[in-house]
């Protein structure tokens, strides 16, 4: 009797091991699911034209963002260079630095300038809901979006680098260092006479 009440205890463990492991097995799928659920939400996918029109939403205005990020980071940072580098003996990467910063400030107020424009333009709305805009391929279509308009802009950006020298607005770093040593090798000639 006491062989047979032992034997039906262990197998009611056994029983209940394998039941608890189902459960967990079943809550873990279940954990995976509300995951992969919470990351691909639950609403039909939008159709090709709506993920386009969400794409070129964001893709239009960071090629503005891009375009006036490197340009004034080139030309504030040129200009930096060219007038206080010397003055204050601040090296190029310092002056790029000082030119990036500002480049950051004018690109935060103009960002309202820019978005406005994107609507001027007349793209149509996406018209993609709340939970379509949170699926997970949405938001990467959306950051390629802007990833691609910010690398666009950025070269498009790079367009003072292009400038002939005698476009110039003002004179660079090393036409500045070319003179100061013209001058200051005259100075030592008329010294030595």
């Amino acid at each position: 009797a006491a062989a047979a009440a032992a034997r039906s205890a262990s197998s009611g463990t056994q029983e209940g091991g394998s039941s608890s492991s189902s459960s967990s097995s079943a809550n873990s799928s279940k954990g995976t699911d509300s995951f992969r659920d919470r990351l691909l939400g639950e609403a039909p996918l939008p159709t090709r034209r709506q993920m386009n029109i969400y794409f070129l939403q964001h893709f239009v205005p960071f090629i503005g963002f891009g375009f006036f990020d490197n340009f004034i980071m080139i030309l504030a940072g040129d200009y930096i260079d060219s007038k206080l580098g010397i003055a204050l003996g601040i090296s190029t990467m310092a002056a790029a630095a000082i030119g990036n910063t500002i480049s950051d400030i004018i690109g935060l107020w103009i960002s309202g300038g820019i978005e406005t424009a994107g609507v001027v333009m007349g793209l149509p709305r996406s018209g993609l809901t709340s939970q379509q805009r949170g699926d997970l391929r949405m938001r990467i279509l959306k950051n390629t979006a802007m990833v691609t308009g910010m690398v666009l802009g950025c070269c498009l950006g790079m367009a003072p680098l292009a400038y002939p020298q005698e476009w110039r607005l003002w004179p660079s770093r090393e036409m500045l260092q070319e003179e100061l040593e013209k001058e200051e090798s005259g100075a030592a000639l008329a010294s030595d006479i």
